[in-house]
C-alpha cells in the first residue's frame, strides 16, 4: 500500500501546477528520475498518476515507485515537446522509450559553407551552412555511400584552405579523373558550384532531375563540340542509372517517403525505416529502442518522431505508420514546420500497396531485433565467462559450468538436479537427475553431499572430464558438504562457489563471509540462469515423481486392479491428467480395462475424494 503521507504531498504539490503546458519529472525515493512526460495541461494530467487502478499499465507500474514531483512550465506544448527531449536524454529515465544507443550516428556533411565544398564523413552536425545527411545507422553503410559519390563525381577530397594563393601540383586523384584539381586553379567556382548541386541532388534523392540536368548539359556540351566535356557527363549518366536499375520501383507517384515498422519483445523494440526516395526503395534504416515494457505502439512511435526527425537534417514529404499507430500529432507537426519551414504529412494506410510496404518494414524490424537480442546474448555470455574467470580467479576460461539443486515437498520424495551450461548455453544433454537414496527427510546439506560424491566418482570412473566450474544452489553450509565429497575424492582444487538466494551472495569454499557483485552484470546473469534453470528441472522431477506415488496409493486401494492393469492405466494417464480427475468415458478407453471396471474404478475416486474433502 503506498505512503499516505507521499501522496498527500503529492497531492499538495499538483495545486499549485495549475493548467499550464510543460513538461513533469516523476522520481522515486531515492531521488532519481524514472519518467518524463510532457502535457498540454499539467495539472490534470499529472494527477491521473495517483490513481492506482489507473487502467493504463504504465501509470499503475509508476504509482507503486513514485515518491516526488518536479515540473518545468513551458510556453506551448510545442516547446514541451522539444524540452522533453532533451530531459530523457539528460536523466535516462527507465520508463521512457529512448533511442537505445547513446553515441552519435555518423553524417555526410557536404561542406557548403566553402568556395570548393568536400563531402565527408561525421559525428557532429553544426549549423554553420554546411548541409547534413542521414544520421547512418550503419557506419559500412554510409562509408559506402561516401565512397559511391567519391567514384560518380569528381570533387575533392584532400582537406586544404580554398583557393590557395599559389597553385599546387595536383594529388593523383586529378590525374585518375577523380577530382578536378581545384587546388591548382583548373575549375571555377561557378562549374565546381553546379557538381555540388549534383551532389546535394543525388544525396536528396532526386536523381530524375539529376540525369535530366546532366543530359542537358551533355546535349549542350555536344552543340559546342566539347565532346570531351560531353563524353564525361554520359559516363556520369550511366553510373547513376546503374545505381537506380538495382532500386526497386515501390511508388508510381514517385514520391519520397519513410515507411516506418516496429518489433519489440519485453523492454527492447526496434524501429526500421524504409526510405523511398523518388518511388524507388533506396534503402533502410534501424533504430534499437529500450524503455518499452509499459509503453503502447502510439507511445513507441510518438516517442522516436520526436527523437529522431526533429534532429534529422533531410526529411521526406510523407510518414507512413501503421494505423493503431494513429494519434494525435499536432505539437510534432507544429515543431517540424517551425524547424524545417514546410509540413510533414503523415499516413495511416489501412489496404493496398502502403499497407503491403509497412508490413515489410515491420518484418524487417522483426529480423532487426532478433539479430540484436541474439548478438547481445552472444557477447553476454562471453562477457560473463571472462567476468567470472577474473572474479573469481580461476586459471582457465569457464566454458563447462554445472549447477546442482535439492528438491524435495516436505521432506518427501527428495531429488537432485544437475544442469550444464557450455558457453554460457544450456547443454541440454548434460543434465541429470538423482533420486536421494542415503537421506530422509530435510538434509539439505547431506543431500548434497551425496548427489556431488556421485556425479564426480562418477566423471572419474568414465575418464570424462570435469566440469570447469560448479555452482552450488545454497549458502556456506551446502557448499562446505559438497567441497567435502570433492576432496574425498582428491578434487578439492575443482572450482566451486555457492550462490545464495536471499542477497544473490558469492560464497567459497572455506571461507565464512560470502562476496557481493553487481546483481545487473552478466557474470551474475549467468549464475542466476544456471541456479534457475537447476531448480526448474529439480522440482519438475519432483513433481513427477510425486505424481507417480500418488496415482499407484490410489490404484492400490481400489480391488480387481493387479500389477498389469495397474501399470496400463499409469501408462495411460501419465501425459494426460490425474486418474481422480478422469471422466468415465476417458477410463473406458484404457486398454484392458472394460467397462464394468471403469465404473468401479470412477465410483471408488469419487468416494475417496469426497473422504478427503471430509
Amino acid at each position: 500500500m503506498k505512503d499516505p503521507f507521499i501522496i498527500n504531498t503529492l497531492q499538495e504539490k499538483i495545486k499549485n501546477l495549475g493548467a499550464l503546458p510543460g513538461c513533469y519529472l516523476w522520481k522515486n525515493h531515492e531521488g532519481k528520475v524514472i519518467y518524463v512526460g510532457k502535457a498540454l495541461k499539467l495539472q490534470n494530467r499529472v494527477r491521473s498518476y495517483l490513481n492506482p487502478n489507473h487502467k493504463d499499465r504504465k501509470t499503475r507500474a509508476l504509482y507503486i515507485e513514485i515518491s516526488d514531483l518536479d515540473w518545468i512550465a513551458t510556453r506551448t506544448e510545442k516547446e514541451a515537446l522539444l524540452l522533453e527531449a532533451t530531459l530523457i536524454k539528460k536523466h535516462y529515465p527507465k520508463f521512457n522509450v529512448r533511442l537505445k544507443d547513446d553515441k552519435k550516428y555518423p553524417y555526410l556533411c557536404v561542406s557548403t559553407g566553402e568556395d570548393y565544398p568536400m563531402v565527408y564523413l561525421t559525428r557532429k552536425v553544426k549549423d554553420n551552412g554546411d548541409r547534413f545527411f542521414g544520421p547512418f545507422t550503419d557506419v559500412k553503410a554510409a562509408r559506402d555511400s561516401l565512397e559511391l559519390i567519391h567514384r560518380i563525381f569528381p570533387v575533392r577530397k584532400t582537406k586544404l584552405k580554398l583557393p590557395l594563393a599559389k597553385p599546387q601540383r595536383p594529388c593523383l586523384n586529378f590525374f585518375m579523373k577523380r577530382c578536378l584539381g581545384p587546388c591548382q586553379g583548373n575549375i571555377s567556382k561557378e562549374v565546381y558550384s553546379e557538381l555540388i548541386s549534383e551532389i546535394l541532388n543525388f544525396l536528396e534523392g532526386k536523381k530524375e532531375k539529376l540525369i535530366s540536368n546532366l543530359r542537358s548539359a551533355m546535349f549542350d556540351a555536344s552543340e559546342k563540340m566539347e565532346y570531351e566535356r560531353a563524353q564525361f557527363l554520359k559516363e556520369r549518366i550511366e553510373k547513376i542509372n546503374s545505381i537506380r536499375e538495382k532500386q526497386t520501383v515501390v511508388s508510381i507517384d514517385g514520391a519520397d517517403e519513410d515507411i516506418l515498422g516496429l518489433a519489440r519483445k519485453e523492454n527492447e523494440g526496434q524501429i526500421l525505416i524504409l526510405e523511398v526516395r523518388g518511388g524507388r526503395l533506396e534503402g533502410k534504416k534501424s533504430f534499437p529502442l529500450t524503455g518499452l515494457e509499459y509503453s503502447t505502439e502510439e507511445e513507441i512511435y510518438g516517442s522516436f518522431l520526436r527523437d529522431y526527425y526533429l534532429n534529422a537534417t533531410n526529411l521526406p514529404a510523407i510518414l507512413i505508420l501503421p494505423i493503431l499507430a494513429k494519434s494525435n500529432y499536432d505539437s510534432f507537426s507544429e515543431a517540424i514546420l517551425d524547424k524545417f519551414g514546410f509540413g510533414l504529412k503523415i499516413k495511416f494506410p489501412e489496404s493496398g500497396p502502403k499497407k503491403s510496404l509497412l508490413r515489410l518494414a515491420e518484418k524487417n524490424a522483426e529480423l532487426s531485433l532478433t539479430e540484436r537480442l541474439l548478438a547481445t546474448k552472444l557477447r553476454d555470455q562471453t562477457v560473463a565467462m571472462r567476468e567470472l574467470q577474473e572474479k573469481l580467479k580461476l586459471k582457465d576460461l569457464p566454458r563447462t559450468i554445472e549447477c546442482y539443486d535439492i528438491s524435495h515437498f516436505q521432506g518427501s520424495s527428495p531429488v537432485a538436479s544437475g544442469v550444464m551450461f557450455v558457453d554460457g548455453k544450456p547443454y541440454k544433454s548434460g543434465y541429470r537427475r538423482y533420486k536421494i537414496r542415503g537421506y530422509e527427510g530435510i538434509n539439505d546439506p547431506g543431500m548434497m553431499h551425496e548427489v556431488i560424491g556421485r556425479r564426480l566418482s562418477h566423471l572419474v570412473n568414465e575418464n570424462e572430464p570435469l566440469p570447469d566450474l560448479i555452482v552450488i544452489d545454497g549458502g556456506i553450509t551446502q557448499l562446505s558438504r559438497a567441497a567435502e565429497a570433492a576432496n574425498a575424492l582428491d578434487l578439492g582444487s575443482i572450482p566451486m562457489i555457492g550462490l545464495a538466494k536471499k542477497r544473490e551472495e558469492v560464497y567459497f569454499p572455506g571461507e565464512n563471509l560470502p562476496y557481493s557483485f553487481d546483481i545487473h552484470s552478466p557474470m551474475m546473469r549467468l549464475l542466476r540462469m544456471l541456479r534457475d534453470e537447476a531448480h526448474r528441472f529439480g522440482v519438475s522431477y519432483q513433481r513427477e515423481l510425486r505424481k507417480k506415488k500418488t496415482l499407484k496409493t490410489l490404484l492400490d486401494e481400489i480391488q480387481d486392479i493387479g500389477e498389469v492393469r495397474r501399470k496400463s492405466i499409469l501408462r495411460f494417464f501419465q501425459s494426460k491428467k490425474k486418474v481422480e480427475e478422469a471422466s468415465l468415458a476417458e477410463l473406458k478407453e484404457v486398454p484392458g480395462i472394460g467397462s464394468v471396471l471403469a465404473e468401479k474404478i470412477f465410483f471408488k475416486i469419487q468416494d475417496l475424494k469426497s473422504q478427503k474433502v471430509q
